[in-house]
């Protein structure tokens, strides 16, 4: 059964939200079965139907964010990925235990739900929905992470992450328990001896890419390593001049009488003053250099910062390319300082700006609405960055409005600059829902919003207003 046969959908019913999955086939798969049967924890719990011919799952996923929503609006830290990591490898040990094909647990950034509160990650369970097996799925997810990772981070962080991301295209990991990536060895104890009866043929492979990271990976470091250690050889020269400098003017101007050749006073004087400051200015360059070092980024040689690969498996993560190490794969890497730049990019100027007015007889309650950088109680949204978020949770909202009826991440506003200058509203899995001119978006359905329109979040509404 192909992808391209089967449907998938939102919808929204009595408060519930649902992703749909339908296609022509019946599910009468066993694991459906188990599933239903068991409800184990961190599978999306789920209900089949059959209508005109057509069979589909509904799967409930209220109160929780799709992943690939989540972090578009925020970065991750190195606690994020291995936050990632360890929902992965528990997801992957009930599969086991429920003797359920790996392959059919969805680990792609679009079929994984996060619970924002408690960051407990949710996965897809399906037979059709694609043909990406497991490691291939666990790829796409971390060139998602590598993607969405805050690369201001300590150097360290970053290279560990590549390093990660390297042993995962090669299948050098652990499935049951993806924190040894990290040199975490707590999981790793638990589960010792899971491999003991792996095949002579297993045991070769294993060798030959234990062999084949340590050749490969660790050069990727050296390289920069010899450029600083050939640099601070510059400065220990620079200042080894200055030293002779001022010794031998010093010698010359107080015990001229054990020097074969006096030089004039003078000279003597322009000698001391030369080699100070060529020791001055050694090390300064040196502290210079130090204080960069702390920001820089890899060079080509060593570990990719950023580069760009057009991938099959990455198409609708994102709107942006995916973001991967400079190495082979189906796609073609290039590096990311080719793309043009516009002046555009910096100064952020739109020839449209958006306002939202609270319509003040539909507030309800003793809502508060705030804006996150003030906290002061406002009855106007300026949006002033895209995606701009309107919730009820401060760490996630740009926008926040607090009251019951308003769901944590609510619902999002993008800017468009090309083309047309539009400005879209999305619904965010709301409870209660977005609505537009009085009718209701579906989940993660994107609207264009027009000057004078209405949009109503529950029960509050505001006017829009593009000038």
């Amino acid at each position: 059964m192909g992808e391209t046969e089967i449907a998938v959908r939102y919808e929204h019913q009595n408060n519930s939200n649902y992703l749909v999955i339908e296609d022509g086939v019946e599910y009468d798969d066993y694991q459906y079965k188990m599933l239903k049967r068991n409800k184990p924890e961190h599978f999306l719990r789920f209900s089949s139907y059959t209508v005109n011919g057509r069979y589909g799952i509904y799967y409930d996923i209220t109160s929780r964010q799709q992943m690939s929503k989540f972090y578009e609006y925020g970065k991750m830290n190195m606690e994020d990925v291995k936050s990632i990591c360890v929902n992965v490898s528990e997801a992957v040990r009930v599969a086991e235990d429920y003797m359920l094909d790996l392959d059919c647990v969805k680990v792609e950034p679009k079929y994984i739900y996060i619970d924002i509160g408690t960051r407990k990650m949710w996965f897809v369970y399906h037979t059709r929905v694609n043909n990406i097996t497991f490691s291939e799925g666990l790829k796409i997810l971390f060139e998602f992470i590598l993607e969405h990772f805050d690369h201001s981070l300590e150097k360290e962080n970053i290279v560990k992450l590549y390093e990660v991301y390297q042993k995962i295209i090669v299948g050098d990991y652990d499935p049951f328990n993806l924190l040894k990536l990290f040199g975490n060895t707590q999981v790793e104890n638990n589960y010792i001896g899971e491999n003991v009866t792996e095949s002579k043929e297993e045991r070769i492979i294993e060798r030959a890419i234990e062999k084949e990271i340590e050749t490969v990976m660790p050069e990727e470091v050296v390289v920069e390593t010899e450029v600083r250690a050939d640099v601070s050889k510059v400065y220990r020269y620079i200042q080894t001049i200055g030293i002779i400098a001022v010794v031998t003017g010093v010698i010359n101007l107080f015990f001229s009488e054990i020097v074969p050749f006096n030089m004039p006073f003078g000279m003597a004087v322009v000698f001391v003053a030369a080699g100070l400051a060529i020791i001055s200015f050694a090390g300064r360059m040196k502290a210079r250099a130090k204080h960069a070092d702390s920001k820089m980024v890899m060079s080509k040689e060593g570990i990719p910062y950023k580069v760009q690969i057009k991938s099959k498996h990455t198409e609708g993560l994102s709107r942006h390319d995916r973001i991967i190490p400079d190495m082979k794969s189906d796609g073609e890497a290039e590096d990311v300082c080719n793309d043009t730049i516009l002046l555009s990019d910096f100064t952020n100027v739109h020839a449209k700006t958006l306002k939202l007015k609270l319509l003040e007889e539909e507030l309800i309650g003793d809502a508060i609405i705030l804006k996150k950088e003030t906290q002061n109680m406002i009855k106007e949204i300026q949006t002033d960055k895209y995606p701009y978020v309107i919730g009820n949770l401060e760490k996630m909202a740009d926008f926040i409005i607090k009251s019951q009826v308003i769901s944590r991440m609510h619902c999002c506003i993008y800017h468009e600059d090309y083309p047309g200058d539009n400005y879209m509203i999305e619904d965010l899995n709301s409870t209660n829902g977005t609505f537009l001119n009085e009718e209701r978006l579906n989940g993660h359905e994107k609207r264009l919003l027009q000057n004078n329109d209405v949009i109503r979040l529950a029960a509050i509404s505001f006017k829009v207003e593009i000038s």
